[in-house]
């Protein structure tokens, strides 16, 4: 169960079918710097923990 405190809220601004065609992969943009966000970190979305797997700092234009 989420007890944290919301901080933000996001936006989701794409959805990808991963190859195994059962997850998808979300990007999702927030006001947070993204250096500021580690790979492995545990945040909420709508009271579901998702994990992030790439912050997009390295080599990521946007």
């Amino acid at each position: 169960m989420f007890t944290g405190i919301v901080t933000d809220i996001g936006e989701i601004v794409s959805l990808t079918p991963t190859a195994e065609g059962q997850l998808h992969r979300l990007r999702i943009a927030c006001r947070y710097d993204r250096s500021t966000i580690a790979d492995g970190a545990s945040i909420a979305c709508n009271g579901v923990c998702l994990t992030v797997v790439a912050s997009g700092v390295a080599g990521d234009k946007s």
